[in-house]
């Protein structure tokens, strides 16, 4: 069988559970009584999501996602594989969630560190520090997105490349602030926050090999990631917009 399965529906997959066992919880949570209230139906289906996005997360440490089955995602996750289509469809949804959660806490953090900031370049020092921070917090998160920016999977990809433009779109609003280059036409903005965070990206990337690979090198990427927000900081100030 191809190492990525094909969708089949639960029923073909296993035995249908007893009336008295839900094996959409994993093994571990069992044991509750069958009478159990709606809040702790809901507990154990939160616990069973969460459950199946972290067995997934580990498998994806060294492979790509279109390289991982579901039933590998269930026997990681101790459910049964009728569990997953109770919370995705495929694969690919379950990897439009991770790119979800990833970007979401790291947007909310960035919005945090420019917030009531006045000076680029103490945004330039804040966005590194944020991103760093988040990525020690978050590894296999950004294992997974270094490596599904070209994913084999479209859905994945393109919701990793919607992300990013999110947040460039979100930079300009917030770099419109600045007296630099609260003047400048929208299109301008959007390049400088187009290349900032295309910056990022990248730092993102190598960030997470130093972690990983050679921590030594760490704070010399972040002193010339720092720099390299500098000069674009300088540009911004000498650069005349085109009006049309």
């Amino acid at each position: 069988m191809n190492t990525r399965e094909q969708h089949v529906l639960p029923s073909t997959l296993a035995p249908m559970p007893p009336a008295d066992r839900d094996d959409s919880v994993p093994s571990r949570h069992r044991g509750r009584s069958a009478g159990g209230s709606s809040h702790t139906r809901s507990s154990d289906k939160a616990r069973t999501r969460r459950a199946l996005l972290d067995a997934a997360l580990e498998l994806l440490a060294d492979r790509s996602l279109d390289n991982v089955g579901i039933r590998e995602v269930t026997r990681t996750a101790g459910v049964t594989p009728a569990a997953f289509y109770r919370h995705f469809d495929r694969m690919d949804d379950l990897g439009v969630v991770l790119v979800d959660e990833a970007f979401a806490t790291l947007r909310q953090l960035m919005r945090d560190a420019r917030d009531d900031v006045v000076a680029a370049d103490d945004i330039a020092q804040r966005s590194v520090g944020v991103l760093v921070r988040h990525i020690h917090d978050h590894r296999p998160h950004y294992r997974f997105l270094v490596r599904e920016q070209y994913s084999a999977l479209p859905e994945v990809r393109t919701r990793i490349r919607t992300e990013i433009r999110l947040f460039s779109t979100e930079l300009a609003t917030d770099l419109a602030r600045l007296p630099i280059v609260n003047g400048w036409p929208v299109r301008d903005l959007v390049m400088l926050a187009d290349l900032i965070v295309d910056l990022m990206v990248r730092t993102a990337q190598r960030i997470l090999e130093a972690v990983e690979e050679t921590p030594e090198r760490e704070p010399i990427l972040i002193e010339d990631t720092v720099r390299q927000l500098r000069y674009l900081t300088l540009a911004a100030t000498v650069w005349q917009p085109r009006r049309t």
